[in-house]
């Protein structure tokens, strides 16, 4: 994986992490939203693994926020 690949991928962690924080969710709770493991969420956020496109709309469904919003980095 190429570094701006990776700086992107820390840059979506973050956006996930601050929408997650806005919405005053636990990790735990957004995994539940999302039906995803809390530490897939977890290593999501710190920009440790790639998510698939259906990991990210699963997310943007449990934060209740567009798609669009979610990764528009």
């Amino acid at each position: 994986m190429e570094d701006s690949e990776k700086v992107l991928i820390k840059q979506l962690g973050k956006r996930i992490s601050f929408f997650r924080k806005e919405k005053g969710l636990t990790q735990a709770h957004l995994s539940d939203l999302a039906e995803m493991e809390e530490s897939a969420v977890r290593r999501i956020e710190l920009g440790k693994t790639n998510p698939t496109f259906k990991t990210l709309l699963r997310i943007s469904k449990g934060l209740e926020i567009p798609l669009k919003q979610l990764v528009d980095i």
